[in-house]
């Protein structure tokens, strides 16, 4: 049995709250994991969801491809690209979740995401840290492409 490493853009999202939030708290403790701005999205005090802005994927897909090479050092890295090319709707998708705690609440989203990138290993001790830091670093980094606000990573196996 394997395990496979997964990497992708979140094309629809579910997050909910333990608690009650307003506005300005979601905005604030979401864009630490997801750039809201590329987005259309509705809310409740529990829930926020949303949709990638098509034009997001479209327009900056293949510069985030040449940066996902770059990174990782190996062509390879962009073959989905070269079968899928700018329609996200070409890309294989997965469902994933994520936890995290804020303050005084405890917010979990639920991603549908479309892989960009899958590694398989034969034996790999089960992550728990590493998605989420992948989140949190593409959220973070310096990197001038509206995607890597849109980067959520996943671990099968």
């Amino acid at each position: 049995m394997g395990t496979f490493y997964i990497l992708g853009i979140v094309n629809k999202f579910e997050a909910n709250s333990a608690n009650q939030l307003d506005q300005s708290h979601w905005e604030q403790y979401l864009n630490e994991r997801i750039d809201l701005k590329q987005y259309t999205t509705t809310s409740t005090d529990y829930t926020v969801k949303g949709d990638l802005k098509k034009h997001v994927f479209k327009e900056n897909i293949e510069d985030f491809y040449k940066k996902l090479v770059e990174m990782t050092g190996d062509d390879q890295t962009a073959t989905y690209f070269e079968d899928s090319k700018i329609d996200i709707e070409n890309y294989q998708s997965r469902t994933t979740r994520m936890t995290f705690k804020y303050h005084n609440t405890q917010i979990t989203i639920a991603a549908e995401i479309a892989v960009l990138f899958i590694e398989g290993k034969v034996l790999v001790e089960e992550f728990s840290y590493e998605p989420k830091i992948v989140n949190w670093l593409f959220r973070h980094s310096n990197i001038s492409n509206p995607l890597t606000g849109c980067v959520m990573s996943d671990v099968l196996g």
